[in-house]
Parts: C-alpha cells; sequence; structure tokens
C-alpha cells in the first residue's frame, strides 16, 4: 500500500463502482458483486478519512490521520477501492422506503386461476433465473437486471398495484411447481421479477444485510411495499443494494 496516503494533502480512496455499503448496528458492511462476497468493517468509522463520504460522525471527508487500518489494505488488494474519483463513488449508503405492507398479506382461501400464459411465463422466468444463477456470476446477473429495468422505473404513483396483486398471487400458487422458496431468497426474487417483467411490471430488487449474526437476504419491493417477503422480516435487514 502507498505509505503516501497517510499525508494529510493525500487524497481519499473511493468506493469501486461495483461495491456498497450498508450501516449495520457497530458494523459497515461492504458487498463486493463482482467477488460475490460481504465484508465487515468494525468499528462502523473504521475508514473515516480514508474513503470518502465514510461516516465518522461527521462528513467524513476529514484527512487520513495516523497509520491505515489494516482492512483498508485488504480492500486495496481486493480492488474494493480505487483512488481515482472519477473511476469510483462515495460511501452512501443506499435508501429505501420502510417496509410497511407486504402483497403476500392477502386472502388465500380463494385460490387464483393462472391463465396457460402464467405457468408458460413462470416456466420461462424460472428457467432463467436457475440457469443465471448457477452458470453466471453475480456481478453479470446484476448488470443484466440494471439493463432490463433501465427506462422503466415505476413511481408508486404510476404503478398497477391492481395487476401486480393479482399476478404475485398467481406467481405464489405457481411456485411450487418448480421450486421452494424456504432459503432461496436470491431464486425466489430474480424469477419474481423475471415474471413480472414478462407482465410489464418493473418493482426493485432490494438487498440487505444484518450482523450479530451475520446474514444476507434480498427481496422485491417498490415504496414501502414487499412483494415476497413480509414487512417485519425484511425491516432486520439494512439495505445495502437496490435496483
Amino acid at each position: 500500500m502507498d505509505s503516501s496516503r497517510e499525508s494529510g494533502n493525500a487524497p481519499p480512496y473511493w468506493l469501486a463502482p461495483f461495491v456498497h455499503v450498508s450501516l449495520c448496528d457497530r458494523h459497515a458492511v461492504l458487498m463486493d458483486e463482482r467477488r460475490n462476497c460481504y465484508v465487515a468493517v468494525q468499528p462502523a468509522e473504521g475508514l473515516a478519512g480514508w474513503v470518502a463520504g465514510w461516516p465518522a460522525g461527521g462528513t467524513g471527508a476529514a484527512a487520513p490521520q495516523g497509520a491505515p487500518p489494516a482492512i483498508l489494505a485488504q480492500l486495496l488488494e481486493q480492488g474494493a477501492l480505487v483512488s481515482d474519483r472519477r473511476a469510483g463513488s462515495p460511501a452512501r449508503p443506499v435508501e429505501i422506503a420502510q417496509p410497511c405492507r407486504s402483497l403476500l398479506e392477502f386472502d388465500f382461501e380463494e385460490h387464483p386461476a393462472p391463465h396457460g400464459r402464467d405457468f408458460r411465463r413462470m416456466a420461462w422466468a424460472w428457467t432463467i433465473a436457475r440457469a443465471a444463477l448457477q452458470f453466471r456470476s453475480m456481478h453479470w446477473v446484476l448488470e443484466r437486471m440494471r439493463a432490463r429495468r433501465a427506462g422503466r422505473e415505476s413511481s408508486e404513483a404510476q404503478f398497477d398495484w391492481t395487476h401486480a396483486q393479482a399476478l404475485v398471487g398467481r406467481f405464489v400458487y405457481l411456485r411450487p411447481l418448480f421450486y421452494t422458496a424456504r432459503g432461496a431468497c436470491l431464486l425466489d426474487s430474480l424469477t419474481l421479477l423475471l415474471f413480472l417483467q414478462a407482465h410489464g411490471l418493473y418493482p426493485e430488487w432490494v438487498f440487505g444485510v444484518r450482523t450479530a449474526p451475520f446474514h444476507a437476504h434480498c427481496w422485491v419491493q417498490l415504496g414501502p411495499v414487499v412483494f415476497n417477503d413480509l414487512p417485519d422480516h425484511v425491516r432486520q435487514y439494512s439495505a445495502i443494494l437496490r435496483i
């Protein structure tokens, strides 16, 4: 590592564009989508002054002070940090609306009646999602979903919630024919996103983390509405990425 970074005049480092940060309890957690891994920094302010925007009880923009923390060398070696601000971004945690409603919270006593095209689109979505997660990198999957959603962002006011609720009902009814959602948040969320996109709806894919013990999770959400989970559950996680 370049020892000149200890100089008070040295510029800070920046997060690489494929790295995301979240504040979670006493930790700052970094998600590296290219390496498909997470790194925890404790205390949360441990990289203050070394990484632009890093929380430090202030702006985190102060010049580095003292010897660099050991975690800094690790992140530099992994390529998670860059020294060129044009190639990186500040360490700003992502913000999402507080989840308070779920499309799963409605009566299933009367089973929805999926159409034949629903089954075909479900089969297509599941096949694509399973193959992508099995044979492609996580970074590739996320980039593809960014591209699919580009220019199709939906505001809560414009979103067709009636159609979405009916589709989620059909999705949940068909899902056991293909897989179980238990412990399969990646597959479930990606399959649901593709299924909804096939019907012209583009909610967001949200990733979150929690510590003590560490666990990562993902779900589908738009505004305060969760599509394939319950608000009480996802509120246990701090958002780290949204697409």
